[in-house]
């Protein structure tokens, strides 16, 4: 899983989600703290989608995927990972279930300092094959 702020993106990779497209750009008209942060964006939902592909492929019918993850802001925009995630099993085949909310989150000091302070969830994907 390519996460990290050194990720190297292969050519020919893009994200296929239109909010990842939107926050994408909405990031390239900004001065970014770090210039890797859409490379790593965009290779943890190529890489995301790979997964949930390949779960759907060998989980036997009516097996349960249950994921913990943030969402996250950079320079204010908000990716809303537990939707994009769910938008994308659903997409592949599997139902949601559930999103539940395990908690709210704050912000970095300087997204706070920059945008305000901007809760965001940390939640539990439930999907079903």
């Amino acid at each position: 899983m390519r996460s990290h702020i050194e990720s190297k993106i292969h050519a020919g990779e893009v994200p296929t989600h239109p909010v990842i497209k939107e926050v994408l750009q909405a990031l390239s008209r900004k001065k970014l703290n770090n210039p890797k942060i859409p490379s790593m964006i965009t290779t943890y939902f190529v890489d995301m989608e790979r997964v949930i592909r390949e779960w759907f492929e060998v989980l036997d019918t009516k097996a349960k995927v249950a994921m913990v993850v943030d969402n996250v802001r950079f320079e204010g925009e908000l990716i809303p990972v537990d939707l994009v995630l769910s938008e994308i099993a659903e997409q592949v085949g599997f139902n949601v279930k559930e999103i539940i909310v395990a908690r709210y989150k704050g912000n970095s000091s300087q997204q706070m300092k920059k945008y305000g302070r901007v809760p965001v969830r940390e939640s539990i994907l439930i999907w079903e094959k």
